[in-house]
């Protein structure tokens, strides 16, 4: 990351386009910044823009001049310093208040997720509920609506519905790999959404592994890939004492490294055009 500074003197941070567009629209007080895309990264001052970057009074994230993602809370306004200590998940660095806001971020992004949790609960405690619904009602939380269309048009109804329970309803017996496995052996399943799907039925245990942490943390979008995803999630879960749940603690690290994917370090945005040192 190329360091520069604000007119303020301070060591500039960016910010991903997306995002900052949800913190503009979350925050009715927030000053004005440049023409921007979502695909940006876009130059901010981690102490001049700090009220902006902060809506349902949550600090967003964002990454610093060193590559760390961090919010405003984690800076000493005083001495202009990093008063946080980095934690590090298979090479991908942050703070721990980075981390708690994108946990707490990714709860209001995802806000069907208690919904489609409690559809299994459900099914899982007898009642009346089609295993369908529930797999289609995963794939539009995860907006994958498509891959339900696909699982449609490779599978009948009754193929499905069979090899959906025959899986879910017998995760419990298997290990991480095996788990991942059987799901994808159904025809237009992949790790993506089988592993939504896993995440859905039991949060404590399994996590959700897409396109966007294989790219940022180069896990391979197969059985062997997801156990390891699996298990470095449970070591850093267990080191750092998370009191989160696995899926949770998977939704904020997502959170974070959506960042980096999306974001493309050629033509950054302009600085926000207000604003002064404090």
């Amino acid at each position: 990351m190329t360091t520069k500074k604000h007119t303020c003197g301070a060591l500039l941070a960016r910010i991903n386009g997306r995002t900052l567009s949800a913190v503009l629209g979350k925050n009715n007080n927030a000053k004005q910044f440049e023409r921007f895309s979502k695909k940006q990264w876009v130059h901010i001052c981690p102490f001049c823009d700090a009220a902006t970057l902060s809506a349902e009074d949550i600090p967003w994230p964002f990454a610093c001049y060193d590559g760390v993602m961090r919010t405003s809370h984690d800076f000493n306004t005083q001495s202009r310093s990093v008063e946080s200590e980095d934690l590090d998940f298979c090479g991908f660095r942050f703070s721990q208040t980075a981390l708690d806001s994108a946990i707490r971020l990714a709860r209001i992004e995802f806000d069907t997720t208690d919904k489609v949790e409690k559809i299994w609960k459900g099914i899982s405690a007898g009642e009346q509920v089609n295993v369908l619904a529930f797999s289609e009602d995963v794939c539009r939380w995860g907006e994958g609506l498509r891959v339900w269309g696909n699982l449609g048009r490779l599978n009948t109804r009754g193929e499905l519905k069979s090899a959906l329970e025959k899986w879910l309803k017998h995760i419990a017996e298997l290990s991480d790999e095996d788990a991942i496995a059987e799901g994808i052996k159904i025809r237009g399943l992949r790790v993506s959404f089988a592993s939504k799907h896993l995440r859905m039925v039991d949060p404590d245990k399994y996590a959700v592994l897409d396109e966007v942490l294989s790219e940022g943390l180069g896990f391979a979008l197969n059985a062997k890939g997801y156990r390891l995803f699996l298990t470095s999630l449970r070591h850093f879960s267990s080191m750092h004492s998370i009191s989160v749940r696995l899926a949770e603690l998977e939704a904020g690290i997502f959170m974070l490294v959506r960042q980096v994917v999306r974001s493309t370090d050629l033509n950054v945005a302009q600085l926000s055009r207000s604003g002064s040192a404090p």
